[in-house]
């Protein structure tokens, strides 16, 4: 019976560490994916070059993730709830790095 009470506590802990972190506003920086860059993303540069040709809205671009992939980089300060953000944007602390 101990031993279920403290899975029960350790369990809710867990789901108020999680809502409070889903929860929370963050400011910084979201990546959307570059819908021009075509290829592999190897220099961060020349991804940031097609960023800025491609919306006024992006500050730049840089190459991450396992797939080497373009991501223009959009100022953000919203609510990061995972069901409320579109399919093809990430926070860069969510996507790998290649620098």
């Amino acid at each position: 019976m101990e031993a279920s009470h403290r899975k029960l506590s350790a369990a809710v802990v867990l789901l108020l560490v999680l809502a409070v972190e889903t929860g929370s506003v963050q400011a910084g920086e979201c990546l959307s994916k570059s819908t021009t860059f075509k290829g592999l993303c190897f220099k961060s540069s020349s991804c940031n070059d097609k960023c800025l040709k491609e919306s006024s809205a992006y500050s730049g671009g840089k190459c991450r993730g396992i797939y080497f992939t373009c991501w223009c980089i959009t100022p953000c300060a919203t609510q990061m709830a995972p069901e409320a953000s579109p399919p093809q944007r990430a926070r860069m602390d969510d996507v790998g790095g290649l620098e």
